[in-house]
Parts: structure tokens; sequence; C-alpha cells
């Protein structure tokens, strides 16, 4: 997925908001990531989208604005998924 969009424009972070900097570089370490990790340690960006499952994923558009949320794991390569990716990548800002 990551290698299929980054290209048409679209953006993937990963946010820890449980572990330390040194957990995530241990992690990192055994299990290569081609995705930007961002730390929460203090959780912040956590209670701001209201995150009390891991993982949690989100589509942010062009504009900022959370479109869909997804609780526990999630099948991006899906027809569902794949459709409402790509609308959002064909909207204007």
């Amino acid at each position: 997925m990551y290698t299929q969009y980054q290209s048409k424009g679209l953006v993937f972070f990963r946010i820890d908001t449980k572990e330390s900097r040194e957990t995530i570089q241990k992690f990192l370490e055994k299990n290569h990531s081609p995705l930007p990790i961002l730390l929460d340690e203090k959780n912040k960006v956590g209670k701001l989208l209201g995150v009390w499952a891991h993982p949690t994923s989100y589509l942010v558009d062009v504009k900022g604005m959370v479109r869909y949320r997804a609780l526990g794991s999630a099948d991006w390569t899906g027809v569902e998924a794949v459709s409402i990716i790509d609308k959002l990548l064909g909207e204007k800002g």
C-alpha cells in the first residue's frame, strides 16, 4: 500500500502513543518499517483524536480533516479501502 500510493501523493505516518524512543528503536532494529514513526509519548495526539484502541487508523484529507477511522486491524488493500483512498486522492484542496 505504501509503495503503491506514495507516488500518488498519499502520505503515511505511524504514531506511537505508548512506548519511549528507545523502545521504538529496538523494535525497528528487528522490524524495519519504511513509514516514518512519530512519537506521542505524552499521548496528546492520541487524546485529541480519541484513540482508545490499538491500532487505530485515520485517513485525513488534503484540508487536514479526518474523514475515516478504523479501529483495530484494517485491510487497506481491499476494494472498499482502495476506493476511499482513490476518492480522497482525487479531491482538490
